[in-house]
């Protein structure tokens, strides 16, 4: 009886994977030697009822000699034996006769449902069932499935080109969710960026407008101030192409140029003296860089990321930022201190994260990119970005910057 299980079972697995071509060859012919041998029993048992009916009614004439039925005349009528048959023999007969002229085709159409159920119900239902919830789930953007049929079959190479179609269309929309998360990354980073020198360019017009009306702003300083504005604009100038030419943050690279510690320092002081005094806070910058050393640095990088932690910096402190502008090896860093509150552990962890927020921040305007950006920015120039809470109080934030002599290189 095992080994019967088993041959069938094995049967079965065989049937499950052959082609539909083949398996419906198959269900043909098994539903047509089926359909034959139900004709065969219907018809022998109908027969046999049939002959044991008559010969209940069959008559034995003892009188009659043995040669008289060969001298009977061909017109002579024999005794009929339906004749002598009660109501309900009479019935079982005519229904057994009817059974043996319509059974064949009764056998016929009943063996054609049975292979069109069969075939249905084992080759054809599953794989439907699961092709129609595939796409009831992909209508209403359900793309967290499995489309999985187990056979070799067309049905079940439809499935899984169904499932490799699920793939891609998953695939694509991650890509394109990703894509619209990087706009809106690259669109908080253009207004972020734009801030700083926006907010450096009212500076020095509150200044001119405050004491050049009352003559106390030399041409000298006048000119200086003029210069420092048109280098702003011409930094917001190149900021946008930078943006515009960009598809994303990531793509930004860092294309190194000769120049020197007193240069970038000096870049570096007018930014911070612009910055003084916002919010009440007072900035001041420190060197520790010989003025005459050489580096490769990108400026507009460095600037960048400069003026976004400076502006964090602003943001939590209560009365002074310090920004100290040093170099350790082949690095040029900046170093940026206040006396604020400093970096919760959480802040720690995730302030270098794209749109983290402090739980307390009420700022609408802060999008929690900042030092995303100058994260970002330190990695194209081979550097790091730092966080840390000071021991006497209030937080450090340091950007590291390779400058070695690797001119125009690329991270």
């Amino acid at each position: 009886m095992g080994w019967l299980k088993r041959r069938w079972k094995a049967f079965r697995n065989r049937l499950f994977h052959l082609s539909l071509k083949k398996a419906l060859a198959m269900y043909i012919a098994m539903g047509t030697a089926g359909t034959l041998l139900a004709m065969v029993l219907i018809g022998s048992f109908s027969q046999n009822m049939l002959n044991s009916l008559e010969w209940k009614y069959f008559t034995i004439y003892e009188e009659v000699p043995y040669e008289i039925p060969y001298e009977i005349s061909p017109d002579a009528v024999l005794p009929d034996q339906e004749t002598k048959m009660d109501g309900a023999d009479r019935a079982l007969k005519n229904m057994l006769d009817m059974v043996q002229t319509w059974s064949p085709f009764v056998c016929v159409i009943g063996g054609v449902a049975c292979v069109c159920l069969l075939f249905y119900k084992n080759k054809l239902k599953n794989p439907l069932q699961i092709l129609s919830g595939s796409m009831e789930k992909i209508a209403a953007n359900d793309l967290d499935f499995r489309c999985e049929y187990g056979s070799d079959d067309e049905m079940g190479r439809l499935c899984a080109g169904f499932e490799k179609m699920r793939g891609s269309l998953k695939e694509n929309h991650q890509k394109m969710w990703d894509m619209m998360e990087e706009q809106r990354r690259l669109n908080h980073a253009f207004a972020h960026d734009l801030r700083t020198p926006l907010t450096v360019l009212h500076g020095y017009i509150d200044f001119l407008t405050t004491y050049y009306p009352e003559g106390r702003v030399s041409r000298e300083k006048l000119m200086e101030t003029l210069a420092m504005m048109d280098r702003q604009v011409l930094r917001l100038k190149r900021f946008g192409d930078t943006m515009k030419s960009v598809g994303s943050l990531e793509d930004r690279k860092a294309v190194k140029k000769e120049t020197t510690g007193a240069s970038v320092f000096a870049a570096l002081k007018s930014m911070a003296d612009a910055l003084d005094g916002t919010g009440g806070i007072h900035i001041w910058a420190d060197r520790r860089i010989p003025p005459e050393k050489r580096l490769y640095l990108d400026e507009e990088i460095f600037l960048e990321t400069a003026e976004n932690i400076l502006s964090n910096g602003i943001r939590y402190a209560k009365k002074w930022v310090q920004v100290i502008l040093t170099n350790e090896g082949d690095f040029l860093e900046v170093y940026v201190k206040d006396d604020g509150p400093g970096f919760t552990e959480e802040g720690l962890r995730m302030a270098a994260k794209p749109y983290y927020k402090d739980k307390e921040a009420t700022e609408k305007e802060h999008f929690g990119i900042g030092l995303y950006i100058c994260r970002v920015l330190c990695e194209k120039h081979g550097g790091s970005l730092s966080i840390h809470n000071s021991v006497d109080g209030g937080a450090i934030v340091s950007a590291a910057f390779e400058a070695e002599n690797r001119v125009e290189e690329s991270y």
